[in-house]
């Protein structure tokens, strides 16, 4: 029986870790783009999914925006207390990926979470067109 709890607090205390991964700008003046996508502590598949080709789309595509500090990246629980405030302001209470365009100090919030579940059984696509977003948002 201890041994059972030692596991599962070991795997809980696995889930909180990555439940709190945020890749921060390294240069906010600098910021155009924030890539937002919100989950819940327990996820599908889908979403585990919809997180990687988000990762993936970002670290292939735009790694020197990002370690410039025009992309920000942020991977956000929304279960979490302390992510409440950020959580409700892009009205996140489950998986949502969102682009907020900066300009100045105003912030354009496009919610693109039906696209995200619409192409995540096809990765290319998925990558493809998320990135064409991205370039978009970046002119």
């Amino acid at each position: 029986m201890k041994n059972l709890t030692v596991v599962f607090l070991g795997i809980l205390f696995s889930f909180q870790a990555l439940a709190q991964d945020t890749i921060i700008s390294n240069n906010p003046q600098n910021l155009k783009l924030k890539v937002l996508y919100f989950h819940i502590t327990n996820r599908c598949n889908t979403c585990r999914s919809i997180e990687a080709n988000v990762r993936k789309t970002i670290n292939d595509n735009f790694k020197t925006e990002l370690e410039s500090g025009i992309i920000e990246l942020d991977i956000i629980n929304c279960e979490l207390p302390e992510n409440k405030t950020i959580s409700e302001k892009y009205q996140a209470y489950g998986a949502t990926l969102a682009l907020t365009k900066i300009n100045d100090s105003n912030e354009k919030i496009e919610d693109i979470t039906n696209f995200a579940f619409a192409k995540i059984h096809d990765e290319n696509v998925f990558v493809s067109e998320l990135k064409s977003k991205i370039e978009t948002l970046l002119k």
